[in-house]
């Protein structure tokens, strides 16, 4: 009925339409940081929204995929002038990656179904000042604290090591 309306509406229809969503829906919240001026933007931004929550539903089913390039976490934590290489919409040409492992399972259930193998190797104790680490964060597969076990990165090598093996 929008399209039918002779004149310029854009401001009535996208104060009406964020008018209708709950008050706590994340749309609304994105539509109000980041307010739109035509319905084309409006619809652009309920696109993107859309896509990101259909992402995040798909990663909830799927497990984590661990991407192509590897990056140095701790530079990337100080050097923050550096042009970073992995932000969407960039207008630098980049060659495309692939993604070397993807499992179906969350990762703490693959170590949970291999961890007995005679293939799989537990690690070394973590390095550091213990104290210093996030004590509210533990790691399955190193038995200490400081990081979660999705977020391991000596987990995922030896997952991808294993997998370039053929032992998974």
């Amino acid at each position: 009925m929008f399209n039918e309306i002779d004149g310029d509406f854009d401001n009535a229809a996208i104060s009406t339409f964020k008018l209708s969503l709950p008050t706590k829906h994340g749309l609304k919240k994105s539509l109000t940081r980041k307010p739109v001026t035509s319905i084309r933007q409006l619809m652009d931004q309920i696109d993107k929204y859309k896509r990101v929550e259909e992402d995040k539903q798909q990663d909830k089913e799927k497990g984590k995929v661990i991407p192509q390039e590897r990056r140095n976490f701790r530079s990337d934590r100080y050097n923050n002038n550096k042009t970073r290489r992995d932000f969407v919409g960039q207008s630098l040409p980049v060659a495309p990656q692939m993604v070397n492992t993807v499992f179906r399972e969350m990762v703490h259930q693959v170590l949970e179904k291999i961890k007995n193998e005679s293939y799989f190797k537990w690690p070394n104790k973590m390095s550091g000042d213990l104290l210093r680490r996030n004590q509210s964060l533990h790691c399955q597969y190193h038995q200490e604290q400081g990081h979660t076990t999705k977020d391991c990165r000596t987990l995922w090598n030896h997952l991808e090591q294993l997998v370039k093996d053929g032992e998974l």
